[in-house]
C-alpha cells in the first residue's frame, strides 16, 4: 500500500470529520467516534497508521438531524461531498459521508461511516427480538448460511412471502423502520450497532449507558472530537482486553487494495453507485432463491 496515498486519504477523512464535528456542535447533535477511530485516538493519538476510514456513531434521532444538516449546509458548499447511500436505488440502514475526489479499489469514494445506534430494552424478549432481526439481515446479506430465528411467523413473512425479486431490499426497509423505533434513550437501555456483530466473526457484548454517556472530548490528530465516556470498557467489548497491543506486522495493512485520485466527476460517481447496487440487488435476488431452497432441503 502506498504510504502517500494513505496519508492523502486520511487528510480527506480528517477534513470531513472536522466538518461533521462542527455541524454537530452547531446543532447540539450528540455523537461519538467509534471502532478503529476510537482505538486510534487512545493508542496512537490519531489515525492507526494503516487505517483508511473513520467511524462516527449517533443515536437514532440525532442521526436523522445530522443527515438533514449535511444535505442543507455541508454538501452544497463542498462539491466533492455526497451522502453515499442517498444514491443507492434502495434505502440502507446506515449512511456515509463520502469524498468523491479519492477512491478505494479504483471505484468507491473515501468515506466516513455514520452509524445509527439502537437503544434496546434490557429484557430477554427485546434482546431475542433484536437477534432475530439481525440474524435475518445477516442471512439475506449473505453474511451467514444458517438462519437462527426463533419466531417462525417472522421467517414466513420475510423469507417466503411475496416475490423473490428484491426480497432483501424489502426486508431492509422494514429493518430500517425497526431501528428507527429504538430511539428512546435512558440509563436502563442497552446499545448496539444497527447490524450488531454481522460484520465480525465473534459475538460482541451490548454497550451500557455508562459505557457511552456522557460523551467526553478526546484528541485525534491534535483536534478534539467526542468519544465514549468509558473508552476502556468500550474498546474491550470491541477488541478484547489487549486492545492496546498492535497486531503483528503482517496484519498492519489497509483493507483497501488501492487508493488514488478518482477518475470520475461527482455526477458520474453518483450514477455508478446507483447502477452497482441495482445490479447487486438483482444478483442477490437469485442468490437468495438458492439459499432458501437449501434451507428447505435441510429441513
Amino acid at each position: 500500500m502506498n504510504i502517500e496515498a494513505i496519508q492523502k486519504s486520511q487528510s480527506a477523512l480528517l477534513s470531513m470529520a472536522i466538518d461533521i464535528d462542527k455541524l454537530c456542535r452547531k446543532h447540539g447533535i450528540t455523537y461519538w467516534i467509534d471502532g478503529g477511530t476510537t482505538l486510534g485516538a487512545v493508542r496512537n493519538g490519531g489515525f492507526i497508521p494503516w487505517d483508511d476510514d473513520l467511524d462516527f456513531c449517533f443515536l437514532v434521532d440525532d442521526f436523522h438531524r445530522l443527515r438533514k444538516a449535511i444535505k442543507k449546509e455541508l454538501i452544497p458548499n463542498n462539491p466533492k461531498y455526497i451522502l453515499y447511500n442517498d444514491h443507492r436505488p434502495f434505502p440502507h440502514y446506515s449512511e456515509y459521508l463520502a469524498d468523491t475526489s479519492i477512491v478505494k479499489n479504483n471505484f468507491y469514494p473515501v468515506k466516513i461511516d455514520l452509524l445509527k445506534v439502537k437503544a434496546i430494552p434490557n429484557t430477554p424478549e427485546a434482546i431475542q427480538k433484536d437477534k432475530d432481526w439481525v440474524n435475518m439481515l445477516s442471512f439475506l446479506f449473505n453474511k451467514i448460511d444458517e438462519l437462527k430465528v426463533k419466531d417462525q411467523n417472522f421467517i414466513q413473512k420475510h423469507l417466503y412471502s411475496g416475490s423473490f425479486l428484491f426480497r432483501r431490499e424489502r426486508f431492509n426497509e422494514q429493518f430500517i423502520k425497526y431501528i428507527d423505533s429504538l430511539n428512546e434513550v435512558n440509563e436502563h437501555k442497552l446499545f448496539c450497532y444497527p447490524y450488531n456483530d454481522m460484520y465480525v466473526a465473534k459475538t460482541r457484548e451490548y454497550y451500557t449507558y455508562d459505557d457511552i454517556f456522557p460523551v467526553q472530548e478526546i484528541e485525534f490528530e491534535g483536534i478534539k472530537f467526542y468519544a465514549p465516556n468509558n473508552t476502556k470498557s468500550y474498546l474491550t467489548k470491541l477488541y478484547g482486553k489487549n486492545y492496546m497491543s498492535p497486531p503483528p506486522i503482517e496484519k498492519q495493512v489497509s483493507l483497501s487494495k488501492s487508493l488514488g485520485k478518482s477518475p470520475f466527476p461527482r455526477w458520474l460517481s453518483k450514477f455508478n453507485i446507483w447502477l452497482l447496487y441495482y445490479l447487486k440487488a438483482i444478483k442477490n435476488s437469485f442468490t437468495i432463491i438458492g439459499k432458501i431452497k437449501r434451507k428447505v432441503t435441510k429441513k
